[in-house]
């Protein structure tokens, strides 16, 4: 269920987002590119140079290789000079446009206003009198929200494991799948993954998580396809 900006328990003010140069050195990422694709009906794409150039950020703060989104999904296109353009300066579940990103004290990346198929379970919100009722994006269809971390943050207590009928392996790294109920129940729980199908696994040593909201199988199905078309990312510098 949606809350009120969650991500201002992460990201704070000044945090370094996208926008970066171009001119980090990416020839040390992983050879593999994952290519575009499209799962139950919502597609995913490469991530970008720009975007990529965050990670070898991350890899140099910690001078190792490090774990790096290579699908994200696509973003609803959204012109600087249309109505709804205030959603590109914005974080959290109203934000539109290209993925939100931070490298310090984490690795987190945040995307809501993606393209989703008809009937998907994404973003919701509770109305006067107590009734559920789906957010709606930019473009009057539901809203999605996809976070994807690197580095340890810990898994809220609002988040059950699922049990699976055969094993889940990411890169022969063994995985967990996550269901995070609507709403915390504890003190000093973090809002960033309420609602959210969570799968966590290690990767170069580093826990990752990747999480869409809205509880079902398309978006645990994203989520294991998103965390298979991770790829490793060296520092810059050695």
């Amino acid at each position: 269920m949606r809350r009120v900006n969650p991500l201002v328990v992460v990201l704070v003010a000044g945090a370094a987002l996208v926008a970066c140069s171009t001119s980090a050195t990416t020839s040390r990422t992983s050879a593999s590119k994952p290519k575009e694709a499209v799962v139950d009906g919502v597609p995913l794409v490469p991530i970008t140079p720009v975007q990529r150039t965050r990670c070898v950020a991350f890899a140099d703060r910690l001078k190792r290789q490090v774990p790096c989104p290579g699908l994200l999904p696509k973003p609803i296109p959204v012109s600087p000079a249309s109505p709804a353009a205030s959603c590109l300066e914005v974080s959290g579940e109203g934000a539109c446009g290209p993925a939100k990103i931070q490298v310090d004290p984490i690795f987190l990346l945040s995307q809501s206003n993606f393209q989703v198929p008809p009937g998907y379970v994404g973003v919701t919100f509770e109305q006067y009198g107590g009734t559920v009722a789906p957010e709606q994006s930019v473009e009057g269809g539901a809203l999605g929200h996809f976070v994807f971390t690197a580095g340890g943050l810990p898994i809220p207590s609002y988040c059950s494991p699922q049990e699976s009928a055969k094993s889940l392996r990411v890169k022969g790294a063994v995985a967990k799948l996550y269901k995070c109920s609507d709403s915390a129940t504890g003190p000093d729980q973090l809002l960033l993954i309420e609602g959210h199908e969570l799968l966590v696994w290690r990767a170069a040593g580093i826990t990752t998580e990747v999480s869409f909201h809205g509880h079902s199988q398309v978006n645990a199905d994203l989520d294991i396809a998103v965390a298979k078309a991770t790829v490793l990312v060296q520092p810059s510098k050695r």
